[in-house]
């Protein structure tokens, strides 16, 4: 073997190595779905086999993939379509991640289950954060916040002796990337020994609606997993434009997915108007105050370069998922990891001199927006 193959060999024996290493693997195996009707291999469908369907449609992203559709029937009870995995062998002393995308449309009836479940010799291994019992664990139960939209589901079953009270699953908009809520954590109780994936429609009557799913997963939570941005892979060249009202508070905050899109900043505590039809086809709005826009402060500002972010009081709350950094025209220009953290600093050294905004979810579900200037 000569110099320049070895090289080859060792360099792509370090790249696998280095690869796996970085990257857990995912335990559910979601290459079986193919396009057709029921269960398939490491998913067991969720309600009858004409209330399962496989077709290929377009991601969170606009790729064609294999979509698994929820269909149901009349009846208004029971499953109308999803998944139930078999049981998988787990770690009880490890944390397991939990992701799934799914979209409902036409209407909200029915309720959006996402969830996982440990059972084994007639007994439930599960628990609430706070230490009780949960024998039917649902990181959600409810509705999606807005019909015809990919959302990214993310829950958490904890290890045995996890002793936060905090939860870290999170429900994020496929479209903006951004937290919409936060999820119900759960964690293992010193018993547990497997863990199923699971994810349905349930008590739809009506049979016009669908509810799509894909790229279900579950790995070990040790910093080793697939990174949140990379699941979303969410497009940078997207803006937020904020608006504040004249005593410099945030107001609203527009999302742009349509290039060149703006909106004039509205008067002071002026709301925009929900019927304002002509502005829905280009932007998504959401209304934003936070208690905690006091609370969170920003130092040194202006700054030539290292910003410090902290909140005032011990509020048991944390910053949670990213610090994202906004420029003066809203187009993303950096995004810091910022997990459980109560204070950080952040390297602006790079950036043009300008106005920025430092965009911030909480772990409490409130979101601050703040502006800081760069010399």
């Amino acid at each position: 073997m000569n110099l320049r193959l070895s090289y080859f060999c060792l360099f792509a024996l370090f790249y696998v190595l280095n690869t796996s290493f970085f990257y857990s693997q995912n335990l559910l195996d979601s290459s079986t779905w193919t396009i057709g009707s029921g269960s398939v291999a490491g998913f067991n469908q969720s309600g009858s086999t004409s209330e399962n369907i496989r077709e290929l449609g377009p991601d969170h992203l606009g790729h064609n993939v294999v979509l698994w559709k929820a269909v149901p029937d009349a009846s208004g009870g029971g499953s109308d379509g999803g998944w139930n995995t078999p049981y998988l062998n787990i770690d009880n002393t490890k944390t397991y991640r939990f992701t799934v995308w799914i979209k409902k449309t036409n209407s909200i009836n029915g309720v959006t289950f996402f969830g996982a479940k440990s059972y084994s010799s007639g007994t439930y291994h599960t628990l609430t954060l706070s230490g009780g019992l949960q024998t039917n664990p649902y990181f959600f139960a409810g509705d999606l916040p807005i019909l015809d939209r990919w959302y990214l589901l993310v829950g958490f079953v904890h290890h045995k002796n996890y002793s936060s009270s905090i939860h870290q699953g999170k429900l994020y908009d496929g479209v903006t990337g951004e937290v919409v809520q936060s999820l119900n954590d759960f964690k293992f109780k010193n018993t547990a020994t497997n863990i199923l994936h699971r994810a349905y429609l349930s008590y739809n009557s009506n049979t016009s609606n669908r509810q799509f799913f894909y790229d279900p997963s579950i790995e070990v939570a040790d910093g080793s997993e697939t990174p949140i941005n990379e699941l979303l892979s969410i497009n940078t060249d997207s803006k937020l434009i904020f608006a504040f009202d004249n005593s410099g508070n945030q107001k609203q905050r527009y999302y742009c997915p349509i290039p060149g899109c703006t909106i004039p900043t509205p008067p002071a505590g002026r709301q925009r108007d929900p019927n304002n039809t002509s502005a829905k086809k280009e932007v998504i709005v959401e209304e934003e105050t936070s208690s905690l826009q006091d609370e969170m402060i920003l130092y040194p500002n202006p700054t030539r370069g290292i910003v410090s972010i902290a909140l005032k009081s011990n509020l048991d709350i944390t910053l949670s998922d990213a610090v994202r950094v906004y420029n003066n025209s809203g187009t993303l220009v950096r995004e810091i990891p910022s997990k459980s953290k109560t204070e950080m600093k952040m390297d602006l050294t790079n950036l043009p001199v300008g106005t920025y905004l430092i965009h911030v979810h909480m772990s409490n579900g409130e979101i601050v927006t703040k502006k800081i200037i760069k010399n």
